[in-house]
């Protein structure tokens, strides 16, 4: 028997200390300290009981084992409602793209377009969109970690990007239709899809809501009135490298924001060509060039949940993903809506919220927005900060716990979390525990530059 509570004791050991290297592998330094403290005490404590109390180890390894395994047990069960994203489809409204922030900054004081926004459109805005666009663009000098070498990595990326999302649309098929059927279609768009880069494929059907009222983003086509004319929407996402996204708010995460979206994007025009060789009408939506709001379109295919911090929280890779999208007529099967607690958990979490450095997260209660009871964020005092920083920021998503790697620890905690409401509250005290209540990695990968 004593064998027995000798092999328990280094088994748990071996779980902490494996923790520890997992932790330090993925550059957590606090969580890997204090799993190295947990194991050294928990040994102290393990082996200690059993020189104290040698003819009591059986029980005591037995009690071990039990609390293990009817604490497992408890938190595999479905306890606690996992309430879904609430929306009110007599309420829901379309959104106009000229309101998008990005898209007013490209509206020179010299263009029509300007004069058509601040006069007609949405005067109130004219002060402090006049004030952002005195101030350097993200990532020219005058930034807090805007750098000469460093910004024009993700400066040239979005560059690049605007070379080819004029692509996004690759024009009516030339070809009849071929015959199809819904399921045939839906596993080539997913199996493709995935091939070529994504990291999920799902669908759903358009809705009215999902496509802005008018275009915004781009001066050639701006104002220009915007229809859902196509019946299903293809949406996809692709995994921002965890490394790059905690060196928040320096600029390798903004690097990786923007080589994202440039993947996305050629996932997504060639999804578009491929349905339209088939003779099927079909346009991607890529940074720059959106009809559609993707995060709605992801919500609804299941592609995840919305969370406090305004991002679509995905079930493996939490916010740390990039979005994009391809409507078209194809015939497709719809994908449900998922539900893995992210509404409950963001209720308590507020990790987001409280290390925004604008303050531009809400930390209260959801509010009804255009029919989407939702948390809402401030996108003026955001981009606000992104200027004052030189850099897309992106602290909320470095911070969130559902941010963390698909290694094996972080795979369980979200087995559990995922059906659990008490698995959900431990997972947030403990992430406080390992991570702190203000998790910082803000270092800069090895290869990205000399000046560390």
């Amino acid at each position: 028997m004593q064998l027995f509570f000798i092999l328990s004791g280094i088994f748990f050991i071996i779980g902490l200390l494996g923790f520890a290297v997992t932790s330090y592998i993925e550059r957590e330094r606090h969580a890997g300290h204090v799993a190295l403290l947990f194991a050294a005490i928990f040994a102290g404590i393990w082996f200690g009981s059993g020189y104290v109390f040698p003819t009591q180890t059986l029980l005591i390894t037995c009690t071990a084992w039990s609390a293990v395994l009817l604490g497992a047990f408890i938190l595999s069960l479905p306890i606690g409602k996992t309430h879904p994203l609430k929306i009110e489809p007599s309420l829901c409204e379309r959104y106009d793209e000229r309101d998008v922030i990005f898209g007013r900054m490209e509206l020179g004081s010299d263009t029509w377009q300007y004069k058509e926004y601040y006069s007609n459109l949405n005067p109130d805005m004219k002060k402090f969109d006049d004030h952002l666009r005195e101030l350097p663009s993200v990532g020219d000098p005058g930034g807090i970690h805007a750098h000469p070498l460093d910004s024009r990595y993700f400066q040239s990326v979005f560059k690049y990007i605007e070379k080819f999302n004029h692509l996004a649309d690759p024009g009516s098929p030339i070809n009849e239709p071929m015959e199809i059927t819904a399921e045939e279609a839906t596993n080539r768009i997913k199996g493709f899809g995935k091939y070529l880069g994504a990291l999920d494929v799902r669908m759903t059907r358009l809705k009215d809501y999902h496509v802005y009222t008018h275009a915004g983003r781009r001066l050639d086509d701006w104002g220009q009135k915007l229809e859902p004319d196509h019946k299903y929407a293809i949406v996809f996402s692709i995994e921002m490298e965890h490394e790059m996204v905690h060196s928040a708010p320096l600029s390798p995460s903004s690097t990786e924001s923007a080589v994202k979206y440039m993947k996305i994007a050629d996932i997504g025009i060639c999804l578009a060509t491929y349905i339209t060789e088939l003779g099927y009408k079909a346009r991607a939506h890529i940074d720059g060039n959106y009809q559609v709001i993707n995060p709605a379109l992801a919500h609804d295919a299941g592609i995840g949940e919305l969370g406090r911090l305004g991002l679509i929280i995905t079930p493996e890779h939490g916010p740390r993903v990039r979005l994009a999208a391809v409507t078209t007529d194809l015939p497709l099967i719809e994908d449900p809506p998922v539900n893995f607690g992210v509404q409950h958990f963001c209720q308590f979490c507020k990790k987001c919220a409280e290390n925004c450095p604008s303050g531009s997260l809400e930390s209260g209660n959801k509010k009804q927005i255009r029919g989407v009871f939702k948390w809402q964020s401030n996108m003026e005092t955001c981009y606000q900060h992104w200027v004052k920083l030189g850099t897309d920021c992106a602290i909320c998503m470095a911070v969130c716990p559902y941010s963390k790697p698909s290694s094996f620890y972080h795979s369980i905690v979200r087995f559990f979390s995922g059906r659990n409401a008490l698995a959900r509250r431990l997972a947030f005290y403990m992430d406080d525990v390992f991570y702190t209540k203000n998790p910082r990695h803000t270092r800069k990968p090895e290869w990205f530059s000399k000046e560390q």
